[in-house]
């Protein structure tokens, strides 16, 4: 998901560290705003879409509380209460 904006986000930032290796060039305040800004939009991105995965996976390791104790457990648990997800 979001496959293109992403590669292009890598390129930009590629090109920047380019720019900046080796002390080439010295990093501008405009710079810095830009690696932020890019930065930020692809954790965004990969937070998206791994929240995506996370609520189509049916593991274990999604919790909610019981009905009947009131205590975290798994939705495997859930099913073996009566409760289907």
């Amino acid at each position: 998901m979001f496959e293109g904006i992403c590669e292009a986000l890598y390129r930009e930032l590629e090109m920047l560290d380019n720019k900046l290796q080796g002390g080439k060039a010295p990093m501008s305040t405009q710079d810095l705003e830009n690696i932020d800004k890019m930065a930020h939009a692809l954790k965004s991105l990969k937070t998206c879409e791994a929240m995506d995965g996370a609520s189509e996976y049916d593991g274990s390791y999604a919790r909610g509380r019981s009905r009947t104790t009131g205590r975290y457990m798994s939705r495997d648990d859930y099913s073996r209460e009566g409760r289907r997800y």
